[in-house]
């Protein structure tokens, strides 16, 4: 399993990043593109996109949903706020990324949720990432295994069928 991380501020002014990034993305996902109001939001599926480039080359496609896939092995992408993640593994994987905020109400989401043990930002964002890298692996799976990571005032989450205690890679010097 691989997973990797982009910081938004490294390159939310380069231009030549997003020009040719812009020139990668296949018809149906610069229509995609074309459509998020939000310039945050639009980098960070900009930033999705080119990291499966890098990682699976042209070897991937954009389901009607918006859910990457490619042939070369399973894959999930998430982000909060300046980082876009994206894991990678030949069995199905989920991921999620959140950032502890203990100015958030978390209480009030997390009674919502259902989620019992919420003492802090930190149980919370636990319970939220499990949650969310859960329904990206897929409900059809029960009881997966979840492997958190502290990352910069985040938390992340991956979801996978086998237990992971050793073989993830962490890569963070991507060429953007």
């Amino acid at each position: 399993m691989e997973i990797f991380i982009t910081d938004l501020n490294k390159i939310i002014n380069r231009r030549d990043f997003i020009s040719a990034a812009l020139l990668k993305l296949g018809h149906d996902d610069l229509k995609r593109f074309q459509k998020i109001k939000d310039e945050m939001h639009a980098l960070q599926f900009l930033v999705g996109r080119m990291l499966v480039f890098e990682v699976f080359g042209g070897d991937f496609e954009t389901l009607e949903t918006g859910k990457v896939i490619s042939k070369k092995a399973y894959l999930s992408l998430a982000h909060s706020n300046n980082f876009v993640v994206l894991a990678t593994d030949e069995e199905p994987v989920g991921v999620d990324i959140e950032k502890i905020d203990e100015q958030r109400d978390f209480k009030a989401v997390a009674r919502r949720m259902k989620f019992e043990n919420c003492e802090n930002a930190t149980d919370f964002c636990k319970k939220w990432t499990a949650y969310e890298a859960d329904f990206k692996l897929g409900n059809e799976f029960e009881n997966p295994f979840h492997r958190f990571f502290e990352y910069k005032g985040f938390i992340i989450c991956i979801s996978s069928l086998k237990n992971m205690q050793c073989n993830i890679t962490l890569r963070q010097n991507l060429p953007f």
